[in-house]
């Protein structure tokens, strides 16, 4: 009977401390558990990643680039259609991006989908789009399966 009341603090204790490193970690690692995806396979199963934290890849649409400036908090919001396999998606950004961030530069953009098939982005990474280029103004780029010059069909 001694140790049965021995034990009941040591387990008690135990569980108050495990569950403490737990919620630690998640919630320190909640951005870490991000998925990361092409635009096509976000577009092609929008409702499974609805609301739901995700990196997407892409390229920026030519022309799709629109920037107005955001007089309450004095920050440029950017719309623009980021385009990969044939599949387009609408992502909108508040904030600064980078030099390379201009028509079919590679992007990377993290963020939330919303209900409404808009991405909602919190950061915008681009690479430089000069070796993307191609002389033929309507190319579906694409970075699975072949090069985001060739038309996908």
């Amino acid at each position: 009977m001694a140790k049965s009341r021995k034990i009941i603090p040591v387990v008690a204790t135990v569980l108050v401390i495990g569950a403490g490193v737990g919620y630690l970690f998640y919630s320190s690692a909640g951005e870490a558990f991000e998925y990361y995806k092409h635009v096509d396979e976000v577009v092609a199963e929008h409702e499974r990643w609805e609301g739901r934290h995700l990196q997407i890849h892409g390229f920026v649409l030519p022309d799709s680039i629109a920037r107005r400036l955001d007089r309450d908090h004095q920050q440029i919001e950017y719309k623009f259609r980021a385009v990969n396999c044939g599949r387009e998606i609408e992502v909108r950004y508040q904030g600064t991006v980078p030099d390379t961030f201009k028509d079919r530069a590679e992007v990377v953009c993290k963020g939330t989908l919303g209900t409404d098939g808009v991405f909602q982005a919190t950061e915008v990474s681009a690479k430089c789009p000069s070796k993307y280029e191609s002389s033929a103004p309507s190319v579906t780029m694409c970075t699975r399966d072949r090069s985001p010059t060739q038309a996908a069909n």
